[in-house]
């Protein structure tokens, strides 16, 4: 479920909280949700920017739903499924205004992702929040275009250390 307030500075707070799930994690339902409030927020005159936050504590988003890529029946349709959440993540890059990752707790997979296609990310500094690529260790490369923001953001060495390592 996404949610989103604009405050009097024009800045839209935008909720991330996956419906039934003690952590957020990313499936197609919301991320068709996410593009629907991120267009509105696009076109909307009074929002000049946009802060992405969790309204779960101590979990940003743990990454894509494991079940919903389970649960495709070839590779065709899981291809078509990564294709859904790059077009997001690339939208969300490609947006005139700008938006901001809050992260606090565990940003992960998909949800590290997410957080790379913001234009700023702001991350507490603390043992919770934590920011990985533990698709790797199931043998998936991250599909959301992260392989391409990372190098660009932290350097070639240690994007590599992450994406080989989770």
């Amino acid at each position: 479920h996404i949610t989103y307030t604009v405050n009097k500075d024009g800045i839209a707070i935008v909720k991330v909280d996956t419906a039934g799930s003690k952590v957020n994690v990313l499936n197609e339902k919301l991320t068709r949700e996410f593009a629907d409030v991120m267009q509105e927020i696009t076109h909307n005159p009074d929002v000049k920017c946009s802060v992405l936050m969790s309204a779960k504590p101590g979990c940003w988003i743990a990454g894509a739903d494991i079940n919903m890529l389970k649960a495709g029946e070839n590779a065709a349709q899981v291809t078509e499924i990564a294709k859904g959440g790059q077009q997001v993540y690339q939208f969300l890059e490609d947006s005139p205004k700008p938006v901001v990752a809050a992260i606090m707790g565990t940003c992960m997979g998909g949800g590290l992702e997410l957080a790379l296609s913001c234009h700023y990310r702001i991350a507490v500094n603390d043992g919770k929040t934590v920011l990985s690529a533990p698709e790797v260790m199931l043998g998936l490369l991250p599909g959301a275009g992260g392989t391409q923001r990372l190098p660009r953001l932290v350097g070639l060495p240690d994007s590599l250390d992450m994406m080989l390592t989770g």
